[in-house]
């Protein structure tokens, strides 16, 4: 069974710290691979979530890769 399908990003959402600039960013349904592949490919740490156009949350790569199984180095 693919992991990929399994998780969406709302599972690993971290209250939203203002700090973030909105982009880039994933949806609260996107999931999880979806915010590795942004965060990973803009090389950042941490990724607003949004709900329609609002910051409801955040997530952290390294969240993110460990719900998939994955530990950062």
């Amino acid at each position: 069974m693919d992991t990929r399908t399994l998780f969406n990003v709302r599972e690993i959402l971290l209250p939203f710290s203002g700090e973030l600039p909105l982009t880039p960013s994933v949806h609260i349904d996107d999931p999880i691979f979806k915010a590795i592949e942004v965060m990973v490919k803009h090389n950042l740490y941490c990724l607003p979530v949004l709900r329609d156009t609002r910051p409801v949350g955040q997530v952290r790569l390294e969240d993110a890769f460990a719900i998939v199984g994955l530990r950062m180095p």
